[in-house]
């Protein structure tokens, strides 16, 4: 049962990608969402959202990686609605070294893993302790059932990537690594804010049918083969649209904390293929009138 209408919350990068289907799936259902993205605000997808849910949506032009970002995305979101039920942490980019690594200059592996690091765990970290105050106290006295368990609780979802677990790849070695620590950082919040009736889980999304992993993969289409040997259900490059039903049970269920959905298709259950040739599996089935 959905339990999203009424709510209350923030989306980082909510402009594009992943962020703007959760973005449009949270304000079909009835929530309230602060946008906060470093994109153009005047593209078409953000003034549609904006036209559809008047007063129900509030978009920000807004550096996530800036000192006391945080703090000013929490306060314009309670000033604007009066509340805070949930974050789902998503903004970012992956820095890619298209080269061997000893040919990277040492003070472009630096900055590399100094923008990755602020993207993903301090962005996720600074931004659950911006807004924990809010949370803890719109939670400290939930609903519950007739056995005890909660009807209702926060919720913190940080996008992380097949990159936050294995297989690692050289041309991601700062963004793989910020998405690790992402990983600690969420799980170890998750045993911080149980206690508090605030839940925090992430989800992994696999490789993405979006622009920037489209231009990425043209270049390279031995890595992009080598996905699709290894992706076990098709399309390989998944919609952003696909990962609407895990972020929909994360909202609901009360239950579940410190962990992480992966949808990547399989691509990371590693898998070796000795008896599996039978023509059972490959013939053509015809269809039957």
């Amino acid at each position: 049962m959905s339990n999203i209408s009424g709510k209350v919350g923030i989306v980082t990068g909510g402009t594009s990608g992943f962020g703007l289907a959760i973005t449009r799936h949270l304000l079909y259902k009835g929530a309230k969402v602060s946008i906060f993205s470093v994109d153009d605000l005047r593209n078409e997808s953000v003034v549609s959202l904006v036209n559809q849910y008047k007063g129900r949506v509030m978009v920000n032009n807004l550096d996530i990686t800036e000192k006391n970002s945080s703090e000013l995305m929490v306060q314009k979101t309670i000033t604007r609605f009066g509340k805070l039920n949930f974050l789902i942490v998503n903004a970012g980019f992956a820095i890619r070294f298209e080269k061997p690594f000893p040919d990277l200059s040492n003070n472009q592996l630096y900055e590399s893993l100094e923008i990755q690091f602020k993207l993903f765990p301090i962005a996720l970290a600074t931004l659950a302790h911006a807004a924990s105050v809010y949370l803890i106290e719109e939670y400290k006295n939930p609903k519950r059932d007739k056995n005890g368990h909660l009807m209702e609780s926060g919720s913190i979802i940080v996008t992380l990537s097949e990159a936050a677990l294995l297989p690692l790849r050289d041309d991601l070695i700062a963004y793989a690594a910020a998405k690790k620590a992402a990983l600690s950082v969420m799980q170890t919040l998750s045993g911080i804010f149980g206690e508090k009736n605030i839940r925090v889980n992430g989800i992994a999304p696999g490789f993405a049918n979006t622009a920037g992993p489209k231009k990425f993969y043209s270049r390279y289409p031995q890595i992009k083969d080598y996905i699709d040997s290894k992706t076990h259900l098709k399309p390989s490059f998944m919609s952003p649209e696909s990962i609407i039903p895990a972020v929909e049970y994360l909202m609901n269920d009360n239950y579940v904390t410190g962990q992480v959905i992966t949808l990547d298709g399989g691509f990371s259950n590693e898998i070796q293929s000795y008896f599996q040739k039978s023509s059972i599996f490959n013939r053509e089935t015809k269809n039957s009138i």
